[in-house]
């Protein structure tokens, strides 16, 4: 394993190397630590899967651009109780609505990176997002484009901190006060009370207590 002060930096960029991903690879990888894998070429196909897979259950989609680019909570809510970080409730706070995302049977959230080498890569400002993907529902969706997909662990968790995480301070204005936000170019490891890399979160294999955790990759850019 790398030495952690080189894998977490957040200003050495290991994502020089140009080798093209190898989706055959990257999916025996992940189904050696014990991911379920699914490859779809289009998020239409990827939308049908879930849309089919997923009934009469209670779900919960973590705050993601990606799983709102393939429009999955108006499919999944046809035929299942949803709960989505996007869709409070009337007069419900953010905390109020993220304690009903816990504990569903189903949680659906994105990746901020996928390491060819079969690691996943989250970074969350709250909470809520990883939390509900480590514990507490019986099956958990990972859904994010190719384009999210990186040679190593060291290069995803770049990824997450310098290009993912600078774009999703970005998108919420209330947060653009950032050094990454403001400059638009790489993490600062700042102090700032927005900032919204307090945890990072490396999932090596499965989780025990899951019955399944399904990652769906889609061969198009979807997300940050």
């Amino acid at each position: 394993m790398a030495n952690t002060e080189t894998t977490i930096a957040a200003v050495t960029n290991p994502t020089e190397n140009t080798t093209p991903i190898d989706i055959e690879v990257t999916i025996k990888n992940l189904e050696r630590n014990n991911f379920v894998v699914h490859y779809f070429n289009t998020k239409d196909e990827a939308r049908q899967y879930l849309t089919n897979r997923i009934k009469g259950k209670r779900v919960a989609l973590g705050d993601s651009r990606s799983l709102q680019e393939i429009d999955l909570y108006d499919s999944l809510a046809e035929h299942n109780d949803v709960t989505d970080i996007q869709h409070p409730l009337e007069g419900e706070t953010f905390r109020q609505t993220a304690l009903r995302t816990m504990g569903r049977d189903v949680f659906l959230t994105s990746v901020n990176a996928l390491a060819q080498t079969g690691e996943v890569v989250n970074i969350d400002g709250t909470g809520n997002r990883v939390a509900g993907s480590l514990f507490g529902s019986e099956e958990v969706f990972f859904v994010l484009g190719i384009n999210k997909i990186t040679p190593d662990l060291a290069s995803a968790i770049y990824r997450a901190r310098n290009v993912a995480a600078p774009q999703n301070v970005i998108k919420n204005k209330k947060l653009s006060r950032t050094p990454c936000a403001v400059k638009q170019d790489k993490c600062y490891d700042c102090a700032s009370p927005d900032r919204i890399c307090n945890a990072l979160t490396i999932y090596y294999k499965k989780m025990r207590n899951m019955t399944t955790m399904e990652v769906i990759i889609v061969n198009e850019s979807l997300g940050f």
